[in-house]
């Protein structure tokens, strides 16, 4: 016989040889398809997390056009009060002033108070995950000794603002350092003051 294959073994290498080339085409065409659901799930994904960011930059710009808007709209009325109503007396019998010549202001400036607000200032976590973002604007009295009191919230800007955040607002400016207080003809006076305190999720 010598080299010569008898015909069951030459069929048994031929049928090996047959399958072990439809496992290769199997096992290729099983790449492929992975491949191509792998490129088209990545493909979904990213189209889903750039819809993400486009929806989160609009709610942003959004809610800082309505804060610019609102901002506007309270020194504006702030100046006609105080056409109207240069001051008040509260319920001890004080004289405040509804905007005194000088305004109060925080110790080292906008600046100052801005690193004291960031430094101080806990995002309640609720809102946290509940994905809660907004302004609040606390007004208060600056007294003649530079002292902080009547501590209110007073007005929104955003969706859903829950009360969690009013009170944080009111916390963060309740443990104000001393100011420098607003003066009247070089004097010292009780003076109300306003600031915006904006919780915003990065």
């Amino acid at each position: 016989m010598g080299d010569t294959l008898k015909p069951n073994k030459l069929m048994k290498k031929t049928l090996s040889l047959l399958m072990l080339a439809f496992s290769f085409v199997l096992l290729q065409s099983c790449g492929t398809k992975s491949e191509d659901n792998s490129d088209a799930n990545a493909t979904e994904a990213a189209t889903e997390q750039a819809q993400a960011e486009e929806a989160r930059i609009n709610r942003r710009n959004r809610f800082e056009t309505e804060r610019v808007a609102k901002l506007e709209e309270r020194r504006l009325a702030a100046i006609e009060k105080a056409k109207t109503e240069p001051t008040y007396t509260d319920a001890s019998g004080k004289v405040i002033y509804n905007k005194a010549e000088v305004d109060p202001t925080f110790v080292g400036g906008d600046n100052a108070m801005m690193e004291y607000l960031r430094a101080n200032l806990t995002y309640p976590e609720q809102a946290q995950k509940d994905g809660v973002e907004g302004t609040i604007f606390v007004d208060f009295v600056i007294d003649q000794k530079g002292n902080v009191r009547d501590i209110v919230a007073t007005d929104v800007v955003g969706e859903n603002i829950d009360q969690a955040l009013k009170d944080e607002a009111v916390r963060v400016v309740t443990g104000m350092p001393t100011w420098v207080p607003g003066t009247q003809r070089g004097v010292a006076v009780d003076a109300r003051y306003s600031v915006p305190i904006t919780f915003q999720l990065n």
